[in-house]
């Protein structure tokens, strides 16, 4: 009896484990659920933010989900600045999306040599767990973690055309082909 009693236990807090990541999970996507296209849920954060209402209607959206933590999400700015100098006067509006506090990035902005020129969304972690569900690779649907960052995602018209998760020279040129490719669709 006594052998058993920490192996039930265990069992048991397992089981609670489990239970509580999965409906955490279900809750979080029933979130979303009630939306009918992917931008759906970004076009309404937009919309509540005094300087980006007017931007929530924009077709094509170049999504970087990132943290400051995370040293590859830093090697990539100047070349997402580059694709925005290149791409945001065609109607692209390019995001940085986080789950940390506005505060804490400002402050740590000011010790980085590389600034963003493109929109910030903070304290985000919904819209990027949301975002980290569109990944059409199955086993990397399970939010934010350090293999899964920088991403980028390109959603245009509704429609999700690009996921990238994890950083990579071939993935920036891989992105910048989907975005010309998206503007040759739907110009």
């Amino acid at each position: 009896m006594n052998r058993l009693l920490p192996l039930s236990i265990s069992a048991i807090f397992s089981i609670l484990l489990i239970t509580s990541n999965v409906i955490a999970r279900w809750q979080q996507s029933a979130i979303f659920r009630q939306y009918e296209t992917i931008d759906e849920p970004l076009r309404c954060i937009l919309e509540q933010d005094e300087f980006l209402a007017d931007e929530s209607n924009n077709r094509i959206y170049v999504i970087n989900l990132w943290a400051t933590w995370c040293p590859p999400c830093m090697k990539e700015i100047p070349h997402l600045n580059q694709l925005v100098d290149k791409y945001e006067e065609d109607g692209v509006l390019f995001l940085a999306i986080n789950g940390e506090k506005e505060k804490d990035v400002v402050e740590w902005m000011d010790y980085q040599k590389n600034d963003f020129i493109y929109f910030h969304l903070h304290n985000q972690k919904q819209l990027m767990n949301y975002l980290f569900e569109l990944n059409p690779n199955e086993t990397h649907k399970t939010g934010q973690k350090p293999q899964h960052l920088p991403t980028n995602i390109i959603i245009s018209n509704g429609e999700l055309t690009f996921f990238n998760a994890g950083y990579s020279d071939e993935a920036l040129v891989e992105l910048e082909h989907a975005l010309k490719k998206c503007l040759m669709t739907h110009p």
